[in-house]
C-alpha cells in the first residue's frame, strides 16, 4: 500500500512547466468546517463574518499547481453538480456587521495538518486583519491521525476535504451535511436542508434532481454556512514514462486496470 497525500509541500516539487504534466479537473474539495454542536462556531452570524472575512485573491497567491480556489459551493467543478460563484464574497464591511450581531469578542482557534499551514496562513490574516479577532492557529501532525478522533477535539474550526467515492453531488451534500448521515461534518443540522435533500433522492428527473441539489448546495455554503469551500484540488500522481494508461478520479481504483507497460522501453 502506498499513501500519498496531496498536500501544497508535495505539489511544489513538480515543476507547472514539466512537458508531460497533465491537469486534470478539479475533484475534490478542501473547506473549513465548524463545530456546531457548540458555541462559538454553531453561531451563524459568526460563520458569516468569517466567510466574509475570506480574501480569495490573497489565497489564491498561495495556491499550488493541483489546486484551485473554491469560489463556488462544495461540489468541486469535476462533478455534475458544482455550483459556480456561490461562495460569500470577501466584503469586510459586511463581515464586520455580521461579526457584531453575532456578539462574539474573544479569540478563536483553528486547527489543521501542519504542511496545510501556507494555504491557511492567508485566510487566517484576512480574518485577523478584517476582524480585529485574535486567531490561534493548532497544528496537528498525520501521526497524531491514529488517536484523533475529530479534529474538533483540537479547535472548533478545522481546515479538511472531501473526495468523492462517486461522481454525484449526492456524495458531498447527503454524506457531508444531512444530520442523518454517520460523515456528518461537524453535527450540522437545518431541517430544511435535511427535507430538500430528500426531494432530492426521490426525484425522478435528472435535471430536477441536479436543481435540487443545486438549491442544497446554496443553502449549505451562502445561507447556512456550513462549511467555507477554499480551494478544489486535483489527485496527484507520477506516474514513471513508459506506463500508460494511467487515470484517476476521487477515491476510486479501477484505474489499475487500464495500466499499460511498454516492453520495449529498457526500464520496463
Amino acid at each position: 500500500m502506498i499513501a500519498v497525500r496531496y498536500t501544497p509541500r508535495l505539489a511544489d516539487l513538480i515543476p507547472a512547466e514539466a512537458p508531460d504534466a497533465k491537469l486534470g479537473p478539479a475533484a475534490w474539495s478542501g473547506y473549513l468546517a465548524f463545530d456546531h454542536r457548540k458555541e462559538p462556531t454553531s453561531n451563524v452570524d459568526l460563520r458569516r463574518a468569517l466567510a466574509h472575512a475570506v480574501d480569495r485573491q490573497a489565497l489564491a497567491d498561495v495556491m499550488p499547481m493541483n489546486m484551485v480556489v473554491a469560489t463556488g459551493g462544495i461540489v468541486p467543478p469535476a462533478l455534475e453538480g458544482h455550483t459556480p460563484d456561490i461562495a460569500l464574497r470577501f466584503d469586510p464591511d459586511l463581515a464586520r456587521q455580521h461579526l457584531g450581531r453575532s456578539g462574539f469578542q474573544r479569540g478563536l482557534a483553528v486547527t489543521c495538518l501542519e504542511d496545510n499551514i501556507p494555504i491557511l496562513h492567508p485566510v487566517l490574516e484576512s480574518w485577523r486583519e478584517t476582524l480585529g479577532i485574535e486567531i490561534e492557529i493548532r497544528p496537528w501532525r498525520l501521526e497524531a491521525a491514529m488517536t484523533l478522533k475529530e479534529p474538533s477535539e483540537i479547535a472548533p474550526i478545522y481546515f479538511t476535504g472531501w473526495l468523492p467515492g462517486y461522481p454525484d453531488p449526492e456524495y458531498y451534500l447527503r454524506l457531508l451535511f444531512h444530520s442523518d448521515s454517520r460523515t456528518n461534518e461537524g453535527g450540522f443540522a437545518y431541517t430544511a436542508f435535511d427535507e430538500l435533500i430528500e426531494r432530492a433522492r426521490q426525484e425522478r428527473s435528472d435535471r430536477s434532481r441536479l436543481e435540487l441539489f443545486h438549491e442544497a448546495d446554496r443553502m449549505a455554503v451562502a445561507d447556512r454556512v456550513a462549511v467555507i469551500p477554499l480551494v478544489y484540488g486535483r489527485s496527484l500522481a507520477i506516474v514513471k514514462p513508459w506506463v500508460k494508461g494511467w487515470w484517476e478520479f476521487g477515491k476510486t481504483s479501477s484505474s489499475f486496470a487500464d495500466l499499460i507497460i511498454d516492453p520495449s522501453s529498457p526500464r520496463a
